[in-house]
């Protein structure tokens, strides 16, 4: 009976369209964020794919209007590259020809130096050769003069001896005047055979000796 009343007194709106569930059987706060986080992860990743295919075409877009406008700008770059290679070339051939001068000119003066060069190696040759020909003939003259002065000097000595020797046999030398009628008597006189005056006197006729002729008798 008194069960009776309970249920006659709990009001519609009392109970659950699926009943009541026990707190065991709620979801955790943690399951929760899970699946907030999980979902908004896959909103992400679906307005990233919205993005990417709005990209798109807008891609394709600005490539077939940047191809529509890349030829006159291969041509204007083309030219504008023939424009710049023009100068460069003509700058580069006469960088060569101002190469080309420069090693000419260093080639030129380094043959000049090097003819200047010789020539004095041959002038201070020359001059050297020069020096040494003078003192050689310097020294001959000096050597050939010393000879003619020794041999002067020889020649000198040996006169002076021999004038001494002259003058010494010169003076050991006597000589007598002719008193006899003959050079016979004229040897007996001075104790001498005929020979021995002959031999005194050479190339005297003995046989025709005159009076105050002078004789050797020594």
């Amino acid at each position: 009976m008194s069960q009776n009343n309970n249920d006659q007194q709990k009001q519609p709106w009392d109970s659950s369209f699926g009943g009541e569930q026990s707190e065991e059987n709620l979801p955790s706060r943690t399951s929760i964020r899970k699946r907030s986080k999980r979902s908004t992860f896959i909103l992400s990743l679906l307005i990233l794919a919205v993005i990417l295919l709005a990209a798109i075409p807008v891609y394709r877009f600005v490539v077939d209007v940047n191809s529509s406008n890349t030829p006159s700008d291969d041509v204007a770059s083309s030219q504008t590259t023939v424009k710049t290679s023009e100068p460069s070339s003509s700058k580069a051939e006469s960088k060569s020809d101002d190469s080309a001068a420069s090693k000419k000119a260093a080639t030129e003066k380094a043959a000049e130096k090097s003819k200047a060069s010789s020539q004095k190696a041959a002038k201070a040759a020359k001059a050297k050769a020069a020096k040494s020909s003078s003192i050689a003939a310097k020294e001959a003259a000096e050597v050939s003069s010393e000879k003619a002065a020794n041999a002067a000097s020889k020649k000198a000595a040996k006169a002076s001896s021999k004038a001494a020797a002259k003058a010494k046999k010169d003076k050991d030398k006597t000589y007598a005047t002719v008193t006899e009628v003959n050079g016979y008597r004229f040897a007996l006189a001075h104790g001498l055979t005929l020979a021995e005056l002959q031999h005194l006197n050479p190339g005297v006729d003995l046989s025709s000796v005159h009076q105050g002729q002078s004789l050797r008798v020594k």
